[in-house]
């Protein structure tokens, strides 16, 4: 008899999880809260998507930290070309657009839903819309069914696909941590993650919707100062946001609810060095002496910016004096902000922390606590950095789920 498989929710993960339940012979039914499938994966990387990253399998699971060594067995069934062949043989081809970020040709996430949803039709799986999934019904620890406020759904296996808490409005509502912890799993402390960081620092507001294309930024903590991120900055009207924040956002959350001052080191011009910024000064004060340092700075600055860079020392370049030189250099490479927090829930793209992975099996992430209850993507206490990194796991840990789910005795 086939398998009876129920999926909970539609991001990545439960599309890949439905879709290999079913492949290898299983009676499935996917279960979305939202009246729409995929909405989550629509917003992916402003609409475009990066599916995935050109590293190698085990330099890609590094970049998740303490718990990499998890995702081996999930990735090892798809990451890198078996993954860009998939996408191929159904007629979604993944481009290497900047040498390292995968995105689909035409630019759109849309396909990458499309896909999806064409092969779970082909595959007569049973699409729902609308349905919460509320409880799971446990008999003699092996799940049985699922329930939602108005039905019941009997099954052989559970699929939590659910996501986390981030982007509320696309789905993320953590229902999947109740659903989780009905089946006897504890749940780490969860904390918004790829999402923007406020600071103490009043002038910033100043700067509001400056962007700048090549920034430095790390957290100024033991532990911390090797985990420099780099890339573009954009000024916000409470602190910072983009690549050059986006990856550290997770860990300020988590030290500053542990009571931690936070110190943040922005260096506004990585490509220029501190040896080529004291030339500049010096040609400014032989050359243009006569020209305001505040108008020179602006060649390489937004006004607004250099202006506060400058901290209100402003003159001309030849009467511009050592300290304040120093002061200036300091606050282009080496500008420390006290940050006081992060932007909500509702801003960010990705939950830090999830369901505890000491009771889930790597090899087929099921439970080992409940039978037939297995785990798939970002609901798990598993956070990989921007990049496509999150995504390829959502998508490996559906596939491995699915085909264990479907073959569950």
């Amino acid at each position: 008899m086939k398998k009876k498989v129920i999926v909970t929710g539609s991001g990545p993960a439960g599309l890949a999880a439905a879709y290999n339940a079913a492949l290898h012979g299983a009676k499935v039914t996917l279960l979305e809260q939202m009246p729409r499938f995929g909405m989550k994966l629509l917003a992916s990387g402003g609409g475009k998507c990066n599916v995935t990253n050109s590293l190698e399998l085990e330099d890609f699971a590094l970049r998740f930290g303490r718990n990499w060594r998890f995702l081996l067995p999930a990735l090892r069934t798809f990451h890198g070309r078996e993954l860009l062949d998939f996408f191929e043989l159904h007629g979604v081809k993944l481009v290497k657009k900047d040498g390292f970020h995968y995105f689909p040709a035409s630019s759109s996430s849309a396909s990458i839903l499309e896909m999806w949803l064409n092969e779970l039709k082909r595959l007569k799986v049973e699409l729902k819309t609308g349905v919460c999934v509320k409880e799971l019904v446990i008999e003699d620890n092996a799940v049985k069914a699922v329930r939602s406020s108005d039905s019941e759904y009997s099954c052989d296996a559970v699929i939590l696909a659910c996501g986390g808490k981030s982007y509320p409005a696309l789905g993320g509502r953590g229902k999947g941590y109740q659903l989780a912890g009905q089946a006897g799993h504890s749940v780490t402390k969860l904390f918004p993650a790829m999402t923007g960081v406020k600071c103490r620092e009043e002038w910033v507001k100043e700067c509001s919707g400056i962007s700048l294309d090549d920034c430095t930024a790390y957290i100024d903590l033991k532990g911390d100062r090797k985990n420099i991120q780099r890339g573009e900055l954009l000024f916000t009207r409470n602190g910072f946001s983009a690549f050059a924040i986006l990856d550290i956002a997770g860990r300020v959350a988590e030290l500053l609810s542990q009571g931690t001052s936070v110190p943040l080191v922005i260096d506004f011009a990585p490509h220029i060095s501190h040896e080529q910024w004291m030339e500049k000064f010096s040609n400014w004060r032989q050359t243009q002496g006569k020209k305001l340092v505040s108008t020179l700075l602006s060649e390489y600055f937004p006004r607004r910016l250099a202006e506060n860079l400058l901290d209100d020392c402003d003159c001309q370049a030849c009467q511009f004096p050592a300290k304040a030189t120093a002061s200036l250099l300091t606050n282009i490479k080496e500008h420390t902000f006290e940050l006081t927090g992060t932007e909500s829930w509702d801003k960010a793209m990705v939950t830090m922390g999830g369901v505890a992975l000491k009771n889930i099996d790597p090899d087929t992430l099921q439970s080992t606590i409940t039978k037939g209850v297995f785990f798939a993507g970002e609901l798990l206490d598993v956070t990989g950095p921007c990049g496509g990194y999150n995504i390829t796991w959502a998508l490996a840990s559906g596939m491995c789920a699915g085909i264990a789910a479907s073959e569950i005795l």
